[in-house]
């Protein structure tokens, strides 16, 4: 029964993950710096990934009480979902948010270092 609490929990995470990513492309929060950038395309995308599974994998537990082979399937799909925030994860840290600058170089006056 414990399992089922973190099963459940779980995909509500990667819903509300995707709807905030999905979200954000369109309505951006401003907590960031504007030169803290992510690839509205990638995010878009994950979004839809992450709402997909989120769905995906509460259909499945709640079918899941009512067919014995659903039930059986719920301890891979809670794998695939830890997997799937893990690479997420590494997505955000990593490869999602790149810092671009934005602004002007300072002018050289040809003074040089010094």
């Amino acid at each position: 029964m414990l399992f089922l609490v973190f099963y459940f929990l779980l995909f509500v995470v990667l819903l509300f993950q995707g709807t905030h990513v999905a979200g954000e492309v369109k309505n951006p929060l401003g907590t960031l710096p504007e030169e803290v950038g992510q690839n509205p395309v990638a995010a878009s995308r994950w979004g839809l990934v992450l709402i997909s599974t989120g769905l995906f994998g509460s259909v499945l537990g709640l079918l899941g009480f009512r067919s014995q082979n659903l039930a059986t399937a719920r301890p891979a799909f809670f794998a695939l979902g830890l997997a799937l925030l893990a690479l997420y994860a590494l997505w955000v840290i990593f490869l999602g948010r790149k810092a671009e600058f934005i602004g002007q170089p300072a002018d050289d006056h040809g003074h040089g270092h010094h």
